[in-house]
C-alpha cells in the first residue's frame, strides 16, 4: 500500500479520509454581529475532497511522483481511476 511505503521512507506526515460534503459546515466570522454557520458546501459537480495526504519530501518532483501514483490507483474493476490530484505546499501561519 502506498501509505505504508511512504511511512517506511519517512515521507508520510498524515493521511485522512474526510466526511462527505453533506456533513460540511461553512463558518464565517460576522465580527460584532456574531458567527454565521451554514450547511455546505455542496459540490455542483462530481468533484469533492474525499481525503488528503501530507507528505514531507525533498522536492516538488517527488510530490508530483506520489500524486501520479495516487491518480493511477485502481478503481472499479481494477481500472486506474485517473482522478486529478491537487498538489499544494503546506505554508506556515503568519507570526
Amino acid at each position: 500500500m502506498l501509505n505504508d511505503e511512504l511511512r517506511d521512507k519517512g515521507e508520510l506526515v498524515d493521511a485522512q479520509g474526510l466526511a462527505g460534503p453533506e456533513a460540511a459546515k461553512n463558518v464565517v466570522s460576522g465580527g460584532a454581529g456574531g458567527t454565521v454557520v451554514t450547511d455546505g458546501p455542496f459540490p455542483e459537480g462530481k468533484e469533492l475532497l474525499a481525503g488528503y495526504r501530507i507528505v514531507d519530501v525533498d522536492s516538488e518532483d517527488r510530490a508530483l511522483e506520489i500524486a501520479a501514483r495516487i491518480s493511477a490507483a485502481p478503481g472499479a474493476g481494477g481500472t486506474p481511476i485517473r482522478q486529478a490530484i491537487e498538489v499544494r505546499q503546506v505554508m506556515s501561519a503568519p507570526a
